[in-house]
């Protein structure tokens, strides 16, 4: 695999004006489409925590903040668990992330010993109705993220009125859910970010996985053109895809990842522009500096 064999398989994708495709790279290929506070049962029982105690420690980093799902990508953007899977509209990005460096311990053939090898990495093609495509205003984007404020009682509580025989989306059944004490503390959680928010949840849509275009208001996300899938009680994407979003995978084999990222270098898909913070742009640039250095002392 490289660049040009990757871009003409891109290429190849059939389109179709009613889905839209997004891409998200992984390094092993054995990773799962799971946002990562669903990766720890510890992570997910403490989830409301999560999010109180990084707004209490720093608060003026979140003061500009004036919803929930932007309160949870900024804790994407350092790193904490959210309900957040991101992925890019950009192919490239994707590729970028896949081609990344990740060793993983493998059994010697013919022995019990383990050894060290790199991955393979894979790039994830996730084609999406344009129906389960949600701006950042989304009042059913609110629904979801605000789960996060919830507990895992609340939560569970919720996943009981879902199975309920008087639960559906018809209007008798929005209704009845809503009136529900747990919708009702739901409610109360989004009337924080939308005091004009009515009391008319669609069930359904608590346990499916949207697509959000988010505000491009971050760097990280422009320079990586990037969206969410935000989670609502749904926990992963399976391997063969759910409901309105279908997987398709790209296996980028470990013996070429370094060939890629030089390629991906040449066209200016590097650390320094993927993470455009100035941490990361002086890591970028000394260790570009000290590696030509290397070079010329070789050559």
């Amino acid at each position: 695999m490289d660049l040009q064999s990757f871009i003409a398989e891109i290429n190849a994708e059939l389109t179709d004006e009613n889905r839209v495709t997004v891409y998200r790279g992984h390094p092993n290929r054995s990773y799962t489409l799971k946002p990562t506070i669903f990766r720890s049962s510890a992570h997910t029982a403490n989830e409301h925590l999560l999010l109180r105690d990084l707004v209490s420690m720093h608060p003026d980093q979140f003061a500009s903040d004036t919803s929930t799902l932007e309160m949870l990508v900024r804790m994407q953007h350092y790193s904490l668990p959210t309900r957040l899977l991101d992925a890019s509209w950009n192919p490239l990005v994707g590729l970028y992330f896949a081609a990344q460096p990740k060793k993983i311990r493998v059994l010697r053939v013919g022995t019990k010993a383990r050894v060290s090898q790199e991955a393979d990495g894979e790039v994830v093609r996730l084609v999406v109705d344009k129906k389960l495509v949600r701006y950042f205003d989304s009042d059913t984007v609110s629904c979801l993220t605000n789960l996060a404020r919830g507990d895992a009682e609340l939560k569970d509580e919720i996943r009981k009125l879902l199975k309920d025989r008087h639960c559906n989306d018809t209007e008798a059944g929005i209704e009845w859910f809503n009136g529900k004490r747990p919708i009702k503390r739901l409610l109360h959680f989004i009337s924080g970010e939308k005091p004009a928010f009515a009391p008319d949840i669609v069930p359904s849509h608590l346990s499916r996985v949207f697509l959000v275009k988010p505000k491009l208001s971050n760097r990280r996300i422009l320079a990586q053109e990037g969206c969410f899938f935000a989670f609502g009680l749904t926990d992963e994407i399976p391997t063969k895809g759910m409901l309105g979003v279908q997987v398709q995978r790209i296996r980028i084999p470990a013996g070429d990842k370094p060939n890629i990222l030089a390629q991906l270098k040449r066209v200016a898909i590097n650390e320094r522009t993927m993470f455009p913070e100035i941490e990361r742009a002086a890591k970028y640039l000394t260790e570009d500096v000290t590696a030509t250095a290397i070079l010329s002392r070789t050559v």
